[in-house]
């Protein structure tokens, strides 16, 4: 796999901060952006920077062996530069490209295998981000597969928080679909020519960190996460902690005459709590039993769409959900409009700890570091049979020296 990364862009939203120099060579903590990323590809043998005439001056450092520098005469865009790498002979069939103003600890490899496990033409690495409303955005299918892409600003507000983060795999065909010398946009000009055609998409859903440089409150925010576990251990190889959350009563009220809760009823000081989580550099991952699939009351559609809300919605308010695990399964029967399907015992139904230990599989959670925030016995013990360190929020029950929490923002001020 050839890599290319993309050192054009005007800079004009950080123009503040960087002045003069191109993002890719702002000092960030006595480092550049493009030196981190150089650094963390030092394995790949071949390496194309595309750049404009305008960062001349700046690539005197960048000259090494395994790097080529591809310059244009005009501004082409994040899409019409790349159509300069088919005058490449060798270049190989699959082609990672990262734009140039990112940070970021990714396992590579994970990503490049899950790329040809899937036979992709496409794969764009997507995560949650805590900025929706400026963000491009995409829904997948249970197999990871491209289902819906909404180019910002956004109408809609069921959309989901899954968010296109600058890095792709794309084979070598793909470049066909690029006019030459002409500025284009491979969001806004090439992945609708792509959809329409069919063509392979798939999305890495990961917790990895990656963030871009585009604005300074950004760079004010990388530079924080640079010496935190944010950072550090952003990196799939790398176990991190995570703070479990239940739903209902915890994140949104919980109303006693209903069968099924509107998460969107959010609690006072939540959003402050997981925006302190993401801060701390802690994943924030929901566990939620939903047995009113079971019992006929909603539909799983329903369910994931308001999920889908829930993150959009903590999104616009500057915090993000790393991954929502939910539970339809229900064992007891003699309800009215029962789903067969879903009427069974289940591991992933708590007080089992199947949706944990799946999150522990899926994200590499540090299980001796993490917590558990919940309101029922079952949550509690959930969390004892993974390992997890236990909160109380509400008067639903009571532990023995254990203090019960008005709320979760209380919880998690006790702790990070």
């Amino acid at each position: 796999m050839d890599i290319a990364i993309l050192i054009g862009g005007k800079g004009t939203r950080t123009k503040i901060i960087s002045k003069s120099t191109p993002k890719p060579f702002l000092k960030l903590n006595k480092k550049s952006i493009i030196e981190r990323q150089l650094d963390h590809l030092k394995s790949f043998k071949k390496i194309y920077l595309l750049s404009n005439n305008k960062i001349k001056k700046f690539n005197n450092g960048l000259l090494r062996k395994n790097i080529s520098i591809i310059e244009e005469t005009k501004p082409l865009g994040n899409a019409g530069c790349l159509k300069n790498l088919i005058n490449f002979k060798g270049i190989k069939n699959d082609i990672l490209i990262i734009s140039g103003d990112l940070v970021f600890n990714i396992d590579i490899k994970k990503f490049y295998n899950f790329h040809k496990k899937n036979k992709s033409d496409v794969s764009f690495l997507v995560h949650p981000n805590d900025h929706i409303v400026d963000s491009d955005a995409i829904e997948l299918n249970k197999n990871n597969q491209l289902v819906k892409f909404h180019k910002k600003p956004h109408k809609k507000k069921n959309i989901g928080n899954l968010c296109l983060s600058g890095i792709m795999i794309i084979k070598k065909k793909i470049l066909r679909f690029i006019k030459k010398d002409k500025f284009q946009d491979f969001s806004k000009d090439i992945l609708p020519k792509l959809i329409k055609k069919k063509i392979k998409i798939y999305g890495y859903n990961t917790r990895e960190y990656v963030k871009d440089a585009g604005t300074p409150e950004r760079i004010k925010k990388i530079q924080k996460d640079l010496e935190n576990i944010k950072y550090i251990k952003g990196s799939l190889k790398t176990k991190i902690p995570a703070i479990f959350l239940d739903r209902d009563g915890v994140l949104n009220k919980e109303f006693q005459n209903k069968h099924y809760q509107n998460p969107l009823k959010v609690i006072d000081g939540a959003f402050e709590a997981i925006k302190k989580i993401n801060e701390k550099g802690f994943l924030s991952v929901i566990v939620t039993n939903q047995s009113a699939v079971a019992k006929g009351i909603v539909t799983i559609d329903k369910v994931e769409k308001d999920h889908k809300k829930l993150e959009y919605l903590f999104s616009q308010k500057g915090c993000y959900f790393d991954r929502i695990y939910y539970c339809p399964y229900y064992p007891l029967a003699g309800f009215k409009g029962e789903v067969k399907k879903f009427k069974k015992k289940s591991n992933m139904r708590k007080p089992n700890n199947g949706m944990f230990l799946k999150a522990v599989k899926d994200l590499n959670i540090d299980i001796k570091k993490s917590y558990m925030v919940g309101d029922r016995i079952t949550d509690y013990l959930a969390a004892k049979k993974t390992g997890v360190k236990f909160l109380i929020v509400g008067n639903k029950f009571g532990i023995k020296n254990k203090k019960n929490f008005i709320n979760l923002k209380q919880a998690i001020n006790s702790i990070l």
